[in-house]
């Protein structure tokens, strides 16, 4: 994956069409009354990884985050309630030209602001237009909250397991419930978080989205790196640090936490949106060591 090392012990790698997507969060939780960005914030629950949703198993071996996913039904001119950013290539090249022959990659950088939404969300970047792979703000807005009839909400458990390193890691190569077929599958039909939307005639329940809601104390030292695909889009602070938009195989980015001018001691969100739009594959990898705990002041809708 040709890793590079971040001032944030957190590595995340996904991957979807054709590729595989993987995600990896961990951390410490519990306590109350913190602050971060300025902001006074409240947590809740037991300590350990994973905070209030999910602690450090006794042992030390294991942590939880919670990732929402939402389930969304392929693309139907003919289906009002499809969004047409999914299972819906553009019939163009990388550069927008014309072609019913070009498969990609369609990178579209283009997507999201710099800044997240004061709803927690991400902000359409060009709020009158459209993008490379996406068809207006309208529908963008749909991918990360929950629609009657476009799609449906899961708020799965994300279990991450200690490595030799220390390092905490979810691996969808690996396997199990979430990964069947050492890929990231984690609403398919026969699975416990199966929708009413279903597989839709495929091998695999594709088009969906993700979302996972942080908070970490900087300590400084800590590493990050990301790599996958489809769409990728890491917000620290609020402030967008990884933008991996567009329909594409494995990507990666990598950023230095110490670069971001956070004050050692202090606590700030990570915020992480992720959507796998286009058949065949999808694979998810997260390894860290960055203590992150479940944000939940964050409201899920």
């Amino acid at each position: 994956m040709g890793n590079k090392t971040w001032t944030l012990a957190l590595a995340i790698a996904v991957t979807a069409c054709n590729n595989d997507v993987t995600g990896q969060l961990g951390g410490p939780g519990g306590g109350s009354g913190q602050n971060y960005g300025g902001n006074h914030v409240s947590i809740t629950g037991p300590a350990g990884f994973g905070g209030a949703t999910g602690a450090i198993t006794a042992d030390g071996q294991t942590g939880q985050l919670i990732i929402n996913i939402r389930d969304f039904k392929f693309y139907s001119a003919s289906d009002s309630s499809t969004v047409p950013d999914f299972e819906n290539v553009p019939k163009a090249d990388q550069s927008g030209a014309a072609s019913t022959t070009y498969t990609g990659p369609w990178d579209d950088k283009e997507i999201v602001a710099t800044q997240l939404g004061s709803d927690h969300k991400p902000v359409y970047k060009n709020a009158s237009g459209t993008t490379l792979t996406t068809h207006g703000k309208s529908y963008f807005d749909k991918w990360f909250s929950t629609v009657p009839n476009t799609n449906i909400l899961q708020a799965i458990p994300l279990t991450l397991t200690k490595s030799a390193d220390g390092s905490y890691q979810y691996d969808s190569q690996s396997g199990g419930p979430l990964s069947p077929g050492g890929m990231f599958f984690p609403i398919d039909d026969g699975t416990q978080y199966k929708t009413a939307f279903g597989n839709q005639g495929m091998i695999h329940n594709y088009s969906f989205t993700g979302e996972i809601h942080t908070l970490f104390t900087y300590q400084g030292g800590e590493t990050f790196h990301f790599s996958g695909d489809d769409d990728v889009f890491v917000f620290i602070n609020n402030n967008l640090v990884i933008n991996l938009g567009g329909i594409h195989s494995r990507e990666q980015a990598d950023v230095s936490i110490d670069s971001l001018n956070l004050t050692k001691g202090s606590t700030y969100p990570l915020d992480f949106f992720y959507a796998e739009r286009h058949k065949n594959a999808s694979n998810l990898l997260i390894t860290t060591t960055l203590q992150l705990v479940v944000n939940t002041d964050i409201p899920v809708y």
